[in-house]
């Protein structure tokens, strides 16, 4: 570069009207050459440099949906640019559609588009059955305890017949003196009881909810009569969502730590299973977090099969709710509703300010106003720098390290003035977080009047963290369904975490109750002692 940050500071309008034009000319080349250096390195890519592929942005060239409740205060370029990109890759190469790939002359030989493959298991291709067979540990016959006509207790010698037999594998975990944990196979086995007054009185497996997802041809069911007991299924989970493990990751370790052979569609469907059992869970956690009296909010993109949707968290003391969804007012109503009456901690997105007691993330503005200091228009270096100082101050004062205890309140009526004169600024990131500053001044400096509430939402922040780092490896969810359960789950397993309660007990015991037609146990409050 031929100008350095100091040489650009240096040069404004003033400036460049007082050169001699042979003087303006020579280096109005200067910085055109800057300039084409400045957007090459912008340019870059991992398809054409040696960026690596970690600085690709995960969502690039999906369109985002026009949300009406979206801030028109915050800046949604990048999201256009990305709709726009992908925009034009359509129209450069007009062969390519949702339907149809590109041509493969050299497979079909016609030229002709074929057809998109969907995923899974193609229609008319042979199926393969498990060929892995465990001898049971254990044989449980389901006999009924007493006569479904006579109604007399059934003796635990009477005839029985077995009617239907299934495996079921399962984890049996060690004691504290003995730790670890080992695989069992059960064989049960219903059938039919007869009694002395020769009625035959049958024993089933216990059926839970159905859920018929749209575009699958096979429903998502509870049921006892499943492979997978509920612990090994609680293990599978840890290591999807706890571990952050793929399908396949999670085969191989099975197979290689409990020599056990599992498919990734039984895998898939005990994930899928979990999260319509554990479904019910959802209810309390949201009336926790209507109850709540101080309640942090965030969200952050989430990627569904081709579209953004956002991750929504709440964080209320030991509740912390997950929710993938978009990012519109519907979402915080169904959560939330008209009932809140708690302090609401978030950032500067409009459908918050619904919300009369809501408290401002400092932190935010925090590094905006940095950013316009580092900023290299001397406007915008001033308006970051006081910016920078009126939120120092109002920190100092709610620490108590501000003498006298008015002073910040002065010197915010000033503040205040110089944000107006701002709101109409040239420079962009200026302009906005002027404007950003008198949209949100109540909720911004209301810690001035409340020094006890936080001033960052960074309990939304930490909570958020793990399932970002998930979401850049899975690159999100495939379905609605995939959504939601994930949602859930996670739901579940940090509530847990915060509460000091192992997640992966519970999840079994939900899973249990929910195969047999049960309620699902309410998540408890603390761990036991």
């Amino acid at each position: 570069m031929l100008f350095s940050d100091h040489d650009l500071l240096q040069i404004d309008d003033e400036y460049l009207t007082s050169l001699d034009p042979h003087v303006l000319l020579a280096v109005s080349r200067k910085i055109l050459l800057d300039l084409k250096e400045s957007r090459e390195r912008l340019n870059q890519t991992p398809d054409n440099s040696s960026v690596p592929p970690s600085s690709k942005p995960a969502y690039l060239g999906i369109p985002i949906d026009d949300e009406s409740e979206l801030d028109s205060d915050e800046s949604d370029k990048d999201n256009h640019r990305a709709s726009d990109s992908s925009k034009n890759k359509k129209e450069d190469n007009p062969s390519s559609s949702e339907d149809f790939s590109e041509t493969d002359a050299s497979s079909s030989g016609s030229g002709k588009p074929r057809k998109k493959r969907k995923p899974g298991k193609q229609v008319g291709a042979q199926g393969y059955g498990r060929n892995q067979k465990i001898p049971p540990h254990h044989i449980n016959e389901h006999r009924s305890e007493c006569c479904a006509a006579c109604d007399k207790p059934l003796p635990s010698n009477a005839p029985f017949a077995a009617l239907l037999g299934f495996y079921v594998l399962d984890l049996q975990i060690g004691s504290p003196s003995q730790p670890g944990m080992q695989l069992i196979c059960t064989l049960h086995r219903y059938g039919e009881s007869r009694c002395i007054c020769g009625h035959l009185t049958k024993t089933e497996p216990g059926q839970g909810d159905v859920y018929y997802p749209s575009g699958r041809k096979l429903p998502t069911a509870l049921s006892e009569r499943r492979l997978v007991g509920p612990t090994l299924a609680s293990l599978i989970l840890c290591l999807s969502f706890r571990m952050r493990l793929s399908r396949p990751r999670i085969r191989e370790f099975l197979n290689d730590w409990l020599n056990l052979k599992l498919g990734k569609g039984t895998i898939s469907n005990c994930i899928s299973e979990a999260g319509l059992a554990a479904g019910p869970v959802e209810n309390q956690l949201i009336e926790e977090v209507r109850q709540s009296g101080l309640l942090f909010i965030d969200e952050t993109p989430w990627k569904e099969w081709g579209k953004v949707l956002w991750l929504w968290v709440f964080v209320a003391g030991p509740v912390v709710l997950f929710l993938v969804g978009h990012r519109t007012r519907e979402v915080l109503m169904r959560v939330l509703g008209d009932i809140f009456s708690g302090w609401l901690m978030s950032d500067g997105l409009k459908v918050y300010r619904h919300y009369s007691k809501r408290l401002r993330c400092h932190s935010h503005l925090t590094r905006k106003a940095q950013g316009l200091v580092e900023s290299l228009d001397k406007e915008a270096k001033e308006f970051g720098e006081i910016a920078l100082f009126a939120l120092t101050m109002a920190h100092m004062q709610v620490k108590g390290k501000l003498e006298p205890a008015n002073l910040c309140h002065v010197m915010l009526s000033t503040f205040k003035q110089f944000c107006e004169l701002h709101k109409d600024h040239c420079h962009e990131k200026t302009r906005q977080l002027a404007v950003e500053f008198l949209n949100d001044w109540d909720a911004i400096w209301r810690v001035l009047d409340f020094p006890d509430l936080p001033l960052t939402n960074n309990e939304a922040e930490r909570a958020l963290r793990h399932w970002v780092i998930a979401r850049l490896i899975s690159h999100g969810t495939r379905t609605p369904e995939g959504s939601r359960t994930m949602g859930i789950l996670a739901s579940i397993i940090e509530t847990c975490r915060v509460r000091g309660i192992l997640p992966w007990p519970y999840l079994a015991s939900v899973i249990a109750a929910r195969r047999r037609g049960d309620a699902a146990p309410p998540l408890p409050i603390s761990a036991v002692k």
